[in-house]
Formats: C-alpha cells, structure tokens, sequence
C-alpha cells in the first residue's frame, strides 16, 4: 500500500510538472506574439495587414542560414555574446531607438572577427555611413534588407549589385563611425546586424534580430583565426 502510494504521489507530480510546464511554453508564445505585434507599424489594425506582416516576417526566417560571425577553428573562447537591446535609445545624431542587435566580442580587436552573410542576396550599399561606419546592406530575393555595421574593413570590393551567398566572407569587425569618412574608437568593437522588411511602406520595417540570432547560433560555420 504504502509503495502504490509513492508512486500515485510521484505521478501527481509528475503530471503537475508537465502542467507547469506546458503554461510557460504557453506564456512564452504569448509573449513573443505580443512583441512581433508590437513590432508592426501603428496603421496595421487589420486582420489581412496582420497576415501579410506575418507572412514577410516568415520570409525573414526561411532565408536566414548561418550566423553573421563564425567559430574559430583554432580557439574555443573567441566568442561573441549579444543581448535584446531592441529599442534601446542612441544619443549619437539626436535621440534615437536602436534598431538591430550588436554583437559584442570577447577579444576586443577591430578587423580580428571575420563577418558572413546570414542569407543569399545582392549587395546594395556600400562603403561609409555616419552612424554605421563601413557598412554592406544585402538585399535577399524576397526583398528583405540585411545591414551589416561598423565594419574594420571589407573583403574585396564591393559594389552595387554583387551577388552574395550565404557563408559568404563580407569584412571584418570593428569600431567605425559616429563621424566623417574613416572615424574609429568612438566605441567597442562590435558587430550591429539589422533586418528590415519593406511591406509596401515608404520607410522599410525593422525588426528585432534578436530572436534570429538565437536561432542562428545553433548554425555557425568554422573559420580560421
């Protein structure tokens, strides 16, 4: 008797764990359906504005591959870490949110980490940028936009037009602008990737990488330095 009563107490349990379980995972979707809500622009109020939000954000997804900054082959702590700084306010150029996520090294050397391509696409700008420094904007087939920012230096020459494949080498990172043409140390070396959707709006969409970078980390290639 006393053993059918342990395993009765054990199996309350156990289905109570499996219960709360369940209502985190849950919470944890609600959660992220709120903040992709609160992420779509304040005149899509409609259910079909809703859906076609959804479905270029699903786009998003699908074209993303590998993770922007490779694994060393030769070391297992030259790592990067990132945070959810979405909307995190900039002073730089007046009072601004941030619209991407950086990604911040643990050795901090401008032009040490190599920078890939997440996606597929073409290149669409190129070279300097106040705020962003040496930056690449590919653009994917779907029309999805892919910003890569302050960068140390680039690899090769890029220009309008440049096909790039995912895994592709772009630059390395580093420490550039926040001032004219060749501007570095103003801060730490650090990656900033930002994704924007166009929508049909006459300014793109950003959105929060925060979550594909979380994903993505499960996706990194090996690279050697």
């Amino acid at each position: 008797m006393k053993y059918e009563s342990f395993c009765r107490q054990k199996l309350a349990l156990w289905i109570g764990m499996m219960l709360l379980l369940n209502c985190l995972i849950q919470e944890e979707l609600y959660w992220i359906e709120d903040r992709l809500k609160a992420q779509m622009p304040s005149s899509s109020d409609s259910d079909e504005e809703y859906e076609a939000y959804q479905q270029a954000l699903e786009q998003v997804w699908e074209e993303l591959e590998y993770f922007p900054v490779p694994d060393s082959t030769l070391k297992d702590t030259e790592a990067v870490s990132f945070e959810n700084t979405w909307q995190a306010e900039r002073t730089y150029g007046g009072k601004r949110k941030h619209e991407g996520c950086d990604l911040i090294p643990e050795k901090e050397e401008s032009g040490y980490y190599p920078v890939i391509s997440m996606t597929d696409g073409v290149v669409e700008r190129a070279g300097w940028l106040e705020k962003g420094g040496w930056r690449i904007g590919i653009r994917s087939d779907n029309g999805n936009y892919y910003y890569y920012a302050h960068l140390e230096s680039y690899v090769g020459d890029w220009k309008e037009g440049d096909q790039v494949q995912a895994g592709d080498l772009l630059g390395y990172m580093g420490d550039s602008g926040y001032g004219p043409e060749g501007t570095t140390g103003q801060f730490p070396v650090h990656l900033h990737v930002g994704i924007y959707m166009p929508l049909g709006v006459e300014d793109e969409l950003a959105i929060n990488p925060y979550w594909m970078l979380k994903y993505l980390e499960e996706k990194k290639v090996k690279w050697d330095y």
